[in-house]
């Protein structure tokens, strides 16, 4: 039986090249103890595009590991709250091809879709609503028009 997943939190089904391109992609988050500031494992640059914590990372290696084994699943879920979903945005830019996926952009779109699912549910209803009015209204005038129209 599946833990629940807890209020405020989102699932990405990632692919196996989404999960691979995530983990190459961050470094893990450190804190040192003789400095103020915060680093990562390995220079951010080049080899990396973001910090990420050891718990995002973890979760990160897990989706590599279902995705990559020999009889692994095609997706993975990624439990990940609103601040992990800023961080992974930070990573998908939308040219990034990996192992001949496109996975800046579908990590974006899964991305953007668990942060506005909601709004963008109801923007979709609202665009499909004045659509189907603006419709109506051109065949209206349409008929209009043809009932209306001086005979020659």
């Amino acid at each position: 039986m599946k833990k629940p997943i807890p209020p405020k939190t989102k699932v990405l089904k990632i692919t196996k090249a989404e999960a691979l391109f995530l983990d190459d992609a961050f470094t893990m988050l450190t804190f040192p103890e003789e400095k103020i500031s915060i680093s990562g494992v390995r220079p951010v640059t080049p080899s990396a595009m973001g910090v990420a914590p050891p718990d995002l990372i973890e979760r990160i290696g897990m989706a590599v590991l279902l995705t990559t084994a020999d009889d692994g699943i095609t997706e993975a879920e990624l439990v990940v709250d609103e601040g992990e979903l800023y961080l992974l945005r930070e990573v998908a830019n939308t040219n990034i091809k990996f192992l001949d996926e496109m996975v800046g952009y579908s990590l974006k779109r899964k991305i953007y879709m668990a942060l506005l699912e909601d709004s963008y549910k109801q923007s979709l209803q609202f665009a499909k609503l004045m659509k189907d009015l603006e419709q109506d209204s051109t065949t209206s005038r349409n008929k209009a028009k043809i009932k209306y129209s001086p005979q020659s």
